[in-house]
């Protein structure tokens, strides 16, 4: 079973951005919320570093993503500066090609549910390494989300209820669903529709049509001129 290491930012006295009420730590926790259950819906074993507002130190979120030993680990947050989209950072070291990959399929769910992007991206340090201690350090493929912009009001408003941050969580399963192969159902309904039965006397489709509707099914009758056998 594939297991995913969640890093919920900020939290306890760290709220990370805020606009007014609206605080960066808040969001992130119900953004890991949807994430996690929809990674349970289809067999995906998870570990999150916060379950609620809680402090939830960089170090400690490190230690215990490699303690769990995951097939990957995605870090959770939202920016602030003025920008508007969403933007992923990806690891440079020996997990390169597969953080690479993870970000792409992420990437690519979060821009079909209609958020721009502001692409892939790195932050190296002069050293040549990865500036984020959370990408330098975790011990599989790691990537870093920046969802939207707390401190733009447009971008914000797309997410400024539980829902809506839970619908963002449930993006980012999709797209690590992607990454391991799993597939998943849309969350549009497919409705059948049934025929029962076909008449040349429309007085006998008339009839069958009542006895339908008294066994309280909801029952039409369109008239067909033209047909394959």
């Amino acid at each position: 079973m594939a297991k995913v290491f969640i890093g919920v930012g900020h939290g306890g006295p760290d709220p990370g951005a805020v606009a007014g009420t609206f605080r960066e730590s808040d969001a992130n926790l119900y953004i890991s919320y949807g994430l996690g259950e929809e990674l349970s819906k289809y067999g995906v074993e998870w570990k999150a570093s916060r379950n609620t507002d809680e402090e939830d130190r960089l170090a400690e979120e490190i230690a215990e993503c490699n303690s769990y030993a995951p097939d990957l680990a995605i870090e959770i947050h939202n920016n602030a500066g003025g920008g508007v989209g969403f933007e992923v950072y990806y690891q440079t070291n020996g997990y390169r090609s597969q953080s690479i990959k993870l970000a792409q399929c992420v990437e690519k769910r979060v821009k079909e549910s209609g958020q721009k992007s502001r692409g892939l991206k790195t932050k190296i340090t002069l050293g040549n390494t990865d500036y984020f201690g959370w990408l330098r350090e975790c011990k599989c493929p790691a990537i870093l989300t920046e969802g939207f912009f707390v401190d733009n009001a447009e971008d914000r408003s797309k997410y400024d209820t539980e829902e809506e941050l839970r619908a963002l969580g449930r993006v980012y399963a999709h797209g690590i669903l992607d990454y391991f192969g799993v597939k998943w159902e849309d969350q549009e309904p497919v409705l059948y529709r049934v025929q029962v039965g076909a008449f040349a006397d429309r007085n006998n489709a008339e009839k069958y049509k009542e006895q339908i509707t008294d066994m309280g099914y909801p029952a039409y009758i369109v008239e067909v001129k033209d047909f394959a056998d």
